[in-house]
């Protein structure tokens, strides 16, 4: 069993990917394969719109041969994603939108007679950012991810408005951790094991969780962080 966690931030360090290592070391705890994809390190060519009613031309592996090709690879082989995204403008990264384009041709397998290439996946979503928007970003991600067979988990929606200090967002990062181990469970579940779905509060794990993230990515202490206060576009 194997969760791919999906990085839609330029920032490796910045918020989004402090709550999705703490998502996959949460998924880690109920032994399952994780790995991590920097949508950043390369490019993903936008689609073009192979897909037609008339005569299904859009189909997995996907017509261009770029990182984007390798990333449907690596979701085809997964048993769960969760993707984590700064929030741009109400919604996620241009990076993050591009692959969900690219990711049609999972999808459209049922033209050739397939299910959907992306039935049966569980998803989670992380949005992060100093703005409104968070509920906007994650709404949109689980909906284009269902609508291609995925399946959402209970909790599968964590965010934070605290940007780079989101690992000190203690709701968020408990958050996160239910995401990753929902997903886990979820995978579990549906592979025959029984499990029992449901929020689960440890604060001495997520703290511990928190502590080995900071550590790993060489994080400052709280105070360090200039924040930017978030704004609500209905309070203009």
């Amino acid at each position: 069993m194997k969760i791919l966690g999906i990085l839609g931030s330029p920032d490796p360090k910045g918020g989004s990917a402090q709550l999705l290592l703490t998502a996959l070391k949460a998924a880690e705890k109920e032994g399952v394969l994780t790995e991590i994809v920097r949508l950043y390190d390369k490019e993903i060519k936008p689609c073009i719109g192979c897909i037609r009613n008339e005569e299904p031309l859009c189909k997995y592996p996907c017509i261009f041969e770029d990182f984007g090709k390798e990333l449907l690879t690596k979701i085809y082989n997964s048993d769960g994603l969760i993707i984590a995204t700064p929030i741009y403008w109400f919604g996620p990264s241009g990076p993050v939108k591009l692959l969900i384009d690219r990711m049609t041709c999972l999808e459209n397998m049922i033209s050739f007679g397939e299910p959907s290439y992306m039935e049966g996946k569980v998803v989670g979503v992380i949005a992060v950012g100093a703005d409104a928007g968070a509920v906007f970003t994650g709404a949109y991600l689980l909906t284009a991810l269902n609508s291609m067979g995925a399946i959402i988990p209970p909790w599968a929606l964590a965010y934070s408005f605290k940007s780079k200090k989101a690992i000190f967002d203690k709701k968020a990062v408990m958050d996160a951790f239910n995401i990753g181990l929902l997903t886990a469970k979820t995978i579990k579940f549906l592979k025959g094991e029984k499990q029992e779905l449901r929020y689960i509060q440890n604060e001495k794990l997520c703290e511990e969780i928190k502590e080995e993230i900071i550590k790993t990515l060489e994080l400052y202490k709280e105070d360090t962080y200039y924040e930017r206060k978030p704004l609500r576009r209905s309070s203009i």
